[in-house]
């Protein structure tokens, strides 16, 4: 059987370069906000080691007072760039090159990021290597404190990205109250409309309906958690594509090609992560009237699940447009929950439009 899906597809280009390049600006201000961060504290760390120095008894001729020391240790001195350029480095390290599940690895460009310094220290305090001699400890040093400040960083991110799910949790359960009318009513309604089929003899009517009321089932029960098994989701996909199908007619120019495979048990995953995806694709993508088509592949590995969404590309109304707010949820959801562990593709040809998600499953 054959059916249409088409993507809100106003402007599709433009939103995958916003998104590319939203996601730019959040890692360049990631990376402005941590390196400067690490600056001020060191030098502040300096500053009071030398206001307590300051306050041991010396004599009067060599003192200088703490505000001076820091005026010429910031502006003057060749010490200063030489630390700005090694904790730039050392950032640049842990946004772009820090594994917790690599540490052994990890020492490496830690020590290139020590080497680096070094060099930095050669061409901008040249007067230290007047005697031929190389301080190679700095590689050392600069390499131990790059890993150990990166194992910091990490354990405090890692807490403040879980506080910002648990945020996002919240809010979410409680856009789910406003959004819905009271759940034992729709299910009771549910129950009966069920009810009146089957006294009926609609059987089809009656397992759509039964269908519907997982379907909702599952919507409202899977708000409340983090990560659901991945069996429930990929049925939940299942039941709601066979939904689809049930509603649309059977016409030459409709043509649907589902595959879902996965023999992998145990694993967790986001609950409707994927649907934003599946939904807008039928959501604007069906016509009655122009050859259309869209693909839905699902491939669960043991350590990844791969989606990929392909659809013909069909001229909608401009009531359409600004839909968008679906997907846009869902990506700030992607990088809450699945930060660093996805990969998300979305192109179009102007005939065809394409949406690859790869996730980093967890058992």
């Amino acid at each position: 059987m054959v059916h249409p899906i088409n993507y809100h597809t106003s402007n599709v280009f433009t939103s995958f370069v916003e998104h590319r390049a939203l996601q730019m600006n959040r890692k360049l201000k990631s990376l402005f906000l941590g390196w400067l961060s690490h600056y001020v504290l060191v030098q502040v760390a300096i500053l009071l080691a030398y206001i307590i120095e300051y306050m041991e008894p010396l004599p009067n001729y060599v003192r200088t007072t703490p505000w001076e020391y820091f005026v010429r240790h910031t502006f003057h001195e060749a010490d200063s760039l030489v630390l700005i350029f090694t904790l730039l480095f050392i950032e640049l390290n842990f946004q772009f090159l820090f594994k917790k599940s690599r540490l052994i690895l990890f020492v490496v460009p830690c020590i290139l990021v020590g080497g680096l310094s070094l060099i930095t220290l050669y061409y901008l305090n040249l007067y230290r290597f007047e005697n031929g001699n190389i301080p190679f400890d700095v590689i050392l040093y600069v390499a131990g404190y790059a890993f150990l400040y990166s194992l910091i960083r990490d354990y405090f991110d890692t807490i403040r990205h879980k506080k910002n799910i648990q945020r996002q949790q919240y809010k979410s359960e409680l856009d789910s109250l406003k959004a819905h009318l009271n759940p034992h009513f729709l299910f009771n309604s549910l129950n009966y409309l069920y009810g009146t089929a089957l006294t009926e003899k609609a059987t089809h009517t009656a397992d759509g309906i039964d269908k519907l009321s997982e379907l909702m089932r599952y919507t409202i029960s899977g708000i409340h958690e983090n990560f659901v098994p991945l069996e429930s989701e990929l049925k939940f996909i299942e039941q709601y594509l066979s939904i689809q199908l049930a509603r649309l007619p059977e016409k030459d120019n409709i043509k649907i090609d589902i595959q879902i495979s996965s023999s992998v048990k145990g694993h967790q995953i986001a609950p409707l992560i994927l649907f934003p995806f599946i939904e807008n694709a039928f959501k604007y993508g069906i016509s009655m009237d122009e050859d259309c088509f869209v693909n839905t592949k699902i491939e669960v590995t043991v350590t990844s699940l791969l989606m990929e969404i392909s659809n013909s590309i069909i001229n909608l109304p401009i009531t359409t447009e600004g839909n968008n707010t679906g997907i846009k949820n869902t990506v700030k959801r992607l990088e809450l929950l699945y930060a660093g562990k996805y990969k998300l593709k979305q192109i179009s040809d102007g005939r065809e439009y394409k949406t690859s998600l790869t996730l980093t499953l967890t058992p």
